[in-house]
This record gives structure tokens, sequence and C-alpha cells, in this order.
């Protein structure tokens, strides 16, 4: 996306590689991103300013050109690469080059902490093998910037090196080494995955910027050193490898297209397998175009919570196999049946909402989960006085603080239309017009059938989207979603598996920092992609969301002749009732009570308690 700091970048000698393994003669390719003009041209590859970065370079290398340096005299005339990131397409490679006036090298584009660079090494033959040697970390700047990495190579779901940890401080140079000297089986893709995690840092370091980092010396070679005939290769498959985020059910349909090499693909010998087990009914195999198509629509069933594995092989005229492989995430949580009240129990459409606002001339706050939680539970010290922020807006009617919602949850504090939905309203509590450095709390109950469940919120800046437990029930919060950073409006989505219908309490937080500010609360209709919003009460499909649950008995205790009862929920006034056994009807103990506490004499024999509140 972006190169901070270009201009204060100084010309570093370059190190080669070969230097620190002994490279020598061997017939290796070796990524050096050369800065000499006369190799480069154009001297800059592609558009670093945008996605996809790069994409057909240093393929099937036989020859030195520019950025890329053959040497021994073969190179790698069998391996592809496939250059991508997770998340993708802010998760890139970029390859910057100046003509050699300040540096060479391909950029870690959005290398923040979670973030996944990968490289894919495909031979093109069954015959050949590939094997990644080396590269250099090239920190830009000497300022106690620290970068930490989990390095490891994959093949599938298989890690077959590593992962191995490297951290060191950027210097400006390219003098931080990794080698990994793994070498696949013929035919076999080796993926190189380059994981940003956090660091442990020491006095005076700070975490590195996403954008400050990049490798060069990329080392990678072909074995035997024999140039082969292609085979057929996939040209094209869907999902694509590495897609994350994808519905648990049903599962997501494959779609690949194979064209023949100097070999010919034989059809009757595809098959497709799913985490190893062959799929059922068998793919649809076609042909259009000089392309063999191999579809196959998914099935009504559910997946765990994790990655998976497509594995797609096939067989040319000679007797070769090949093997393609998409790896694909579906993450969801679940929840745990005691935290729903009653299918049915939830009465008073709605939810309740509550905002903090800092004073109006706060310093800058952090845009974090963290400080919208301390705001709103008023324990954030404001530096100015040392002492918590008070609330700069009044109160809610409610005795927390908090504001009825009959509606939904679609908010913008300039009461203007952002994000997925038209008709927003201010943010309650607030005025229309900016606010800084406010914080929200929604907490609402939704009536959910058993089933998988795609939510999202759409929001400028941050939140978090928690399961809660009911008042007296063991258990935590189970975070569902989150963005906990500053964004303009966008979509953040997450799954989650209802396995026992009922009514289920939820929190909303969410944080503004500065500038615009908006927050949308959805669902999402898998199979069609379209997106409602919660409660929304002209929508007959919408999830229905209520302020009020029915109240539920949190202790009983023995006082001398009678016993306490203590409860949450409902809707006052309440009343508590009694009967001897199961098959009795219920019968009132004592008068109406707006309290949320009762104490009532002690009945002969064993009975039962229930508190009933008001609709």
């Amino acid at each position: 996306m972006k190169m901070k700091k270009l201009r204060y970048l100084r010309p570093v000698g370059l190190v080669a590689v070969g230097v620190f393994l002994g490279r020598g003669a061997h017939a290796d390719t070796t990524l050096d991103f050369n800065s000499d003009a006369s190799l480069c041209t154009p001297p800059q590859i592609e558009n670093p300013n945008a996605p996809p970065g790069i994409t057909n370079f240093g393929n099937y290398a036989a020859a030195s050109s520019g950025g890329v340096t053959v040497s021994g005299g073969f190179g790698t005339p069998n391996i592809g690469l496939v250059w991508g990131g997770i998340p993708s397409p802010d998760t890139r490679w970029e390859y910057y080059n100046d003509g050699g006036a300040v540096w060479a090298g391909v950029q870690l584009q959005g290398s923040a902490i979670g973030t996944i660079h990968k490289l894919a090494f495909v031979p093109n033959s069954a015959s050949a093998k590939a094997t990644i040697k080396s590269f250099n970390f090239h920190g830009y700047y000497n300022d106690n910037e620290r970068f930490t990495y989990n390095i490891s190579v994959t093949s599938g779901t298989n890690v077959l090196f590593g992962p191995m940890n490297l951290t060191y401080l950027s210097d400006g140079t390219k003098n931080h080494p990794v080698n990994v000297n793994y070498t696949g089986t013929p035919g076999q893709t080796l993926k190189l995955r380059i994981n940003r995690v956090a660091s442990t840092l020491g006095a005076g370091e700070v975490e590195g910027d996403q954008y400050n980092n990049a490798i060069d010396d990329i080392v990678f070679a072909q074995t035997p050193a024999t140039v082969f005939s292609a085979g057929p290769q996939v040209v094209s498959v869907t999902p694509a490898d590495d897609t994350v985020g994808l519905p648990a059910t049903p599962l997501p349909p494959y779609q690949a297209s194979i064209t023949n090499g100097a070999t010919t693909l034989v059809a009757s010998s595809i098959r497709l397998k799913l985490d190893g087990v062959l799929v059922s009914p068998p793919p649809t195999i076609s042909s259009a175009s000089g392309l063999t198509n191999v579809s196959y629509a998914g099935a009504a069933t559910l997946l765990s919570s994790g990655d998976h594995i497509y594995t797609l092989t096939y067989a040319d005229d000679l007797g070769a196999f090949y093997t393609n492989d998409v790896v694909f995430n579906t993450t969801y949580s679940t929840l745990p049946p005691a935290y729903a009240s009653p299918p049915g129990s939830g009465s008073q459409r709605g939810f309740t909402w509550r905002s903090v606002v800092a004073r109006i001339d706060t310093p800058p706050l952090d845009s974090t989960i963290a400080r919208a939680v301390a705001q709103l539970a008023g324990t954030l010290i404001d530096p100015d006085t040392g002492t918590p922020y008070t609330n700069a807006v009044p109160d809610g009617t409610n005795a927390d603080g908090s504001f009825n919602v009959d509606t939904v949850v679609n908010f913008d504090d300039e009461f203007i239309s952002a994000g997925n939905f038209p008709g927003d309203q201010p943010f309650p509590g607030l005025d229309a017009g900016f606010n800084n450095y406010f914080s929200c709390e929604g907490l609402l109950f939704l009536d959910l059938s058993a089933g998988y469940y795609r939510l999202g919120v759409n929001s400028d800046d941050g939140f978090e989207f928690n399961a809660l437990p009911p008042k007296g029930t063991p258990g935590s919060p189970i975070v569902l979603g989150l963005f906990d950073g500053s964004r303009g409006s966008s979509d953040t989505l997450f799954d989650f598996l209802v396995p026992t219908s009922g009514v289920y309490g939820f929190q909303l937080i969410y944080f503004e920092s500065t500038a615009n500010a908006n927050c949308e609360l959805f669902s999402v209709d898998i199979p069609t992609g379209n997106k409602i919003l919660i409660n929304d009460l002209s929508n007959a499909n919408a999830i229905k969301s209520f302020r009020v649950v029915p109240p539920r008995i949190l202790t009983i205790s023995r006082s001398g002749g009678n016993v306490v009862l203590n409860w949450a929920y409902g809707n006052p006034p309440f009343q508590v009732q009694f009967k001897n056994k199961l098959t009795d009807a219920w019968a009132n103990s004592g008068s109406p009570t707006s309290n949320r506490t009762a104490t009532v004499p002690i009945q002969p024999g064993a009975g039962f308690f229930r508190v009933v509140g008001s609709p």
C-alpha cells in the first residue's frame, strides 16, 4: 500500500546470501531484486501501491533477468512461483526498485501482527523437486523497531519445516538471514509461510511498523538439474488457496480448470478429496475451450471449525501423477446451551445502548477495545486530572445509564447513510455531528433457533461482539467478532453455531476515536450473501432482538424459618410462586414486588419456587 519514510532511506551495501551459505557454483535461482537499471526494465515491477502486488515474477527461471539471477548454468526451469498473503489483498508482496539510486527489495506490505506472507514453489512436472534454501530480512531503518516472525514450509495442511522463530532489531541492513534448505518430493508444491507475531520488547524498543520491512535474496533450486516437459496444470481453482472466513455449512463448492502441457490429462484419473476422503457424489468433469473443468457443488453438512483441504489428483498419458491442494478455513464458535433462556421467552423488542464520551478537548486516546472497556467502566484516567474521565453527555433513562432502543443498530454521528444500510440514526445520547473518543455498549437478547449463523458489524472505528453467560451461570464471555483498531466504515463477519434453540444474551462494545463514526449490526444469509439488520421490524427474516428475558433465580438460601431468593433479569413487578409437586399448579407466595429479592416462609415438605416478571 505504501512505503513509509522513503526519503529517509540511505544506500546500504548489498550482501549476497551466498557469502553466508557457501552457495558457490550451485545451480540456484536468486531473487535479488537487482538494482542495476540495465537489468531492470522497467525499474519497478508492476504497481507497488495497489493490489495484487507482484504476480508473475521469478517463474520458470532458466536464465538471468531483471531482479533474477541464475547461477550454475541451470536455474529452476520447472518451478513456478505464486505470491500471496493472508489476509489478501491487504497483505501482499511489493517489488520496489528505484534503478539503484537507493535500494531494491520486495516489501512485506501490510505485515501486521497475525498476518502471513506466503510464497509457493510449484513444479510443473511430476519429476521435478523444489528446494527452498534461504532469504534475508531487510528492516529499512535503524530506529529500534523489532520484528518477530515464525517461518515454516508447508504442503497442504502438513508442516514440513519449522515453525522457526526469528526476531531482530531493524538496522537498515539485509544481514538477517534465514536458512531453510528444505527439498520437497517430486512434483510437490512447497509453501513458504512468513507469519508475523508479537515481539518481546526490550528497553526503548517498539514493535516494527507493518510497512517498514522487506525480504531480499530469496534462493531456491530445482533437482534434478534436468529440464522436464510440463505436464497438465491447474490454471484456476475456487476456493482460492488459503481462503479464510468460509462458512462451515454448506460445504463450499469446488471448481478447477486444468490445461494440458506437453503431456495430456487423462480425465478418468481425476479424483477430488475433502480432508482425505473422496467427495460424494464425485465431481462433474466437462471440457470447454481446451480446458478440463472439475466441479463439485458441495453438500449440506457441517465442517469442524479450523483448516480444511480440497485435494485434486490426476494423471497424464505417460502415467505421471499430479496433486493440487487448496487449503481453506472455516472458523466459528459454539454457544453453550447453558447460555440460553427458553425459546420464545424474550419480551420487549429492541436492546439497551449506553454511550460514554470523553471531554471535547481530551488528548489523543488509544484506538483499542481496552480503552473502550475502561471508558465504559469509568476507570479510564484523564491525564490532565489524574482521575477517571466523567461522561460528557447525559445518561439514559435506565438505572445503568443506558437508553432503550426499539429498532436496529444503525448509527452514524453525522446522521448520514454510512455502511450497508440507509436510514442511519445518531448514537443514543449523542447529538448528530462529530463526536470524538467515545465508547458504547449495546446489550441484547437474540431469539435463535438451533443452527449455523453468520453475523457482521460494519464499524468506524472498532468493535467487539460477545456472547454472555446468564447471570448466575458459570462461564465467561465468548468473543465472536472483533476489530481492535482504527478503520473507515468496513465489515467484519463472524460465524457461530447454536446447538440448542433459545434466547441468548450478547454484548456489542463499540468505540470511536476521531473523524467519522458509524456502527451497524446485521446477519448474513449465507446462500445469497444478503445482509439484514438485526431486529429490523420491517423484515420477516430479521433475527429478533429483545431487551428483557425471564427472571433467573441466582441464589436460594435459608434464614431461620424463611427462604431468601435473589434473581436477575425480568421486568418488574415480580411475583414469587410456589408448588409442592411438579404436577401441581403454581400458587402466588407473597405480594408482587419491584425488588429482585424476596423472603418467603418455608412450607412443609418439598417445594419448588419460580419468579414471574411482567411482560
